[in-house]
């Protein structure tokens, strides 16, 4: 291959890995079932922003404002919670099992009784770096599955890959509310304690899960 082909390659891949970090929350993830007759939920998030935390950073978006998640006051809403544990390098890092470096919890809420927490690790390219003003993940491959849901909640997804780009801004106040809000919720509709982040699990995975 020519150098300047070459050339043209690396500083498309490094276009493509640093991205541009996000100045505002949102971003798009759509779940589809890993089945014969794939079944796909989408969700706009608009809302939220990113903290930094012990050994990962974490990207909080919901669907629906932060107000409204707090009164439940909404007929739907979905609320995703990311953990970035470490950076993936162009042309080195594989899009594979063995390079987990997300862990995704993803909660559906459906109605005032209804909710569903799917959870599973993923592979994302991150756009800027964790500290800066915005901060956003492109979730290139993932696997989540239906870890805990109310008695009525239908379940049309396990297992499912996760797709998508999200981010926001340095926002930790805003980020844990949501994240807070969302364990509430989830609390309330199974009538157990239920805790959202994935904060616990990425402590302990941080340092077994392999770093290239």
């Amino acid at each position: 291959m020519p150098r300047s082909t070459t050339a043209v390659l690396l500083l498309l891949v490094g276009l493509l890995v640093g991205g541009c970090a996000p100045s505002k929350p949102g971003g798009r993830i759509a779940l589809t079932s890993k089945t014969a007759n794939p079944v796909r939920l989408d969700a706009d998030f608009r809302y939220g922003g990113y903290v930094v935390e012990e050994g990962s950073s974490s990207i909080i978006l919901s669907t629906v404002p932060l107000a409204r998640l707090q009164a439940d006051d909404f007929e739907s809403a979905q609320i995703v919670d990311i953990s970035y544990l470490w950076k993936p390098r162009a042309g080195r890092t594989p899009v594979s099992r063995e390079s987990t470096n997300l862990l995704i919890r993803h909660v559906v809420l459906v109605g005032r009784t209804e909710a569903g927490v799917y959870g599973g690790g993923g592979f994302g390219w991150p756009r800027g770096t964790p500290g800066d003003d915005g901060f956003g993940i492109d979730i290139a491959g993932s696997s989540l599955t239906l870890i805990d849901s109310t008695e009525g909640f239908k379940d049309l997804l396990s297992p499912a890959a996760a797709r998508g780009s999200v981010g926001g801004p340095l926002d930790a106040t805003m980020a844990v509310r949501i994240r807070d809000a969302a364990s509430q919720l989830v609390t309330d509709r199974l009538g157990r304690p239920r805790w959202v982040g994935p904060e616990v699990e990425s402590r302990h995975l941080a340092s077994a899960l392999p770093q290239p």
